[in-house]
């Protein structure tokens, strides 16, 4: 019998529960429950009530129909604001002294950032990108010898009100909290294997808020980040290009939006019934396309443009996840856009998952990259007290 994890997903559009099971390192997903989100705009809580209503209400579905009891989960969190910064850590070395676990320690607790009881922004997460020796790259500085060492550490930051929103929407749920993972990471943990990761990839996390964005280069994470646009935003503009409720909008996004205009459609119309008369209303297929077209090309050419300095050392392929994914056509829009092939993310670091989420499995990347974050780093807490008892046998002789 494994471990049981659950991994919470407060989504703009939708919040999702999903449990799983790790035995032996390995991962398989056991369930999946999801109901529509309140009380989020843009990533952001902004209604601590209505969101902890939510989690209750798939918490307690995952329970009623999968008779799985979750205690505490791994949440992930998406917001505007958030900000990454890289910050270099340096660790001066006696001549002669070949660098230790001590030395390289020392220089990533320097290259990390000192938070002050009061300040606005506090650390997500912290990532290890390089070493440098004497001012070389090194991949592993241990048993090098030089003057000084220098770690460089990507730090992601999130409003502190943010992230306290969110502790108390899931206390106030029931669930305890084990820990907070910047969504575009999970979802990148989630559909990167080791060779995509060693090629450099790019996850591209598209929702209904935001898109958060993960750059992998040689192995190393190189760039993270979000986009305040989402999926909602092909909603209003369709809403407001055709003056219709943003419910008709989302309908028609779904029906017949596109991230290229598709010319075999150009002449189609879509029927649309209106509230307010007895008759279809018919859209032009081209003119829809038109207007996601243009959101979609937009979107993506702010974040080449973000990611300029890191693209050409991606060899391998964009990743797109999110339930914006879905959207036709927007593979093909992406690679022309950075120039590199695309394919739909799908999790790959798993042992099973149930069947309704393999039909579209991109939608729930970044909650199986929770799982498999949380699964690993249990592993990592099971094997380091067998290292410590081994120490302590060698000391005692």
């Amino acid at each position: 019998m494994g471990i049981l994890l659950g991994a919470l997903d407060i989504g703009t559009q939708t919040t999702s529960l999903v449990a799983g099971e790790c035995e032996n390192g390995a991962l398989s997903v056991l369930a999946r429950t999801e109901t529509p989100t309140a009380g989020v705009r843009k990533g952001l809580i902004h209604d601590i009530n209505a969101v902890s209503a939510c989690v209750r209400k798939v918490r307690d579905d995952m329970d009623r129909l999968h008779r799985i009891d979750l205690a505490d989960v791994t949440a992930s969190l998406s917001c505007f604001g958030l900000t990454a910064a890289v910050h270099a850590g340096h660790a001066l070395l006696m001549p002669g002294h070949a660098i230790d676990q001590d030395d390289v320690d020392a220089a990533e607790e320097n290259a990390q950032s000192v938070e002050a009881p009061d300040a606005t922004e506090v650390v997500l997460q912290r990532f290890r990108q390089k070493y440098e020796v004497n001012g070389q790259p090194v991949g592993t500085p241990l048993g090098m010898t030089g003057s000084e060492l220098v770690s460089n550490i990507l730090e992601l930051f999130v409003p502190r009100t943010a992230l306290d929103a969110l502790t108390s929407a899931v206390h106030h749920a029931g669930l305890r909290l084990n820990e907070t993972v910047f969504s575009g990471f999970a979802a990148a943990e989630a559909v990167l294997d080791a060779k995509a990761r060693n090629d450099g990839a790019l996850v591209l996390d598209f929702g209904a808020g935001t898109v958060d964005y993960l750059a992998v280069c040689n192995g190393v994470i190189a760039a993270a980040g979000n986009l305040a646009v989402g999926g909602g935003h092909l909603t209003n503009d369709l809403a407001l290009a055709f003056q219709i409720l943003q419910t008709q909008a989302e309908e028609v996004k779904l029906a017949r939006g596109a991230a290229q205009i598709q010319p075999d459609l150009a002449g189609d119309r879509y029927a649309l019934r209106t509230p307010f008369s007895t008759s279809d209303r018919a859209l032009s297929v081209h003119a829809i396309q038109t207007v996601t077209t243009e959101r979609v090309d937009e979107t993506f050419r702010i974040l080449r443009e973000a990611l300029r300095d890191v693209l050409p050392h991606i060899r391998g392929a964009v990743h797109l996840t999110g339930g914006t994914a879905a959207l036709p056509l927007i593979a093909e829009q992406a690679a022309a856009i950075f120039g590199l092939p695309c394919v739909l993310g799908v999790p790959c670091n798993v042992a099973k998952l149930p069947p309704e989420m393999t039909e579209e499995p991109y939608r729930h990347a970044t909650a199986v990259g929770l799982l498999n974050w949380r699964c690993r780093t249990l592993a990592r807490e099971t094997r380091r007290p067998a290292l410590l008892a081994r120490l302590r046998a060698f000391l005692k002789g």
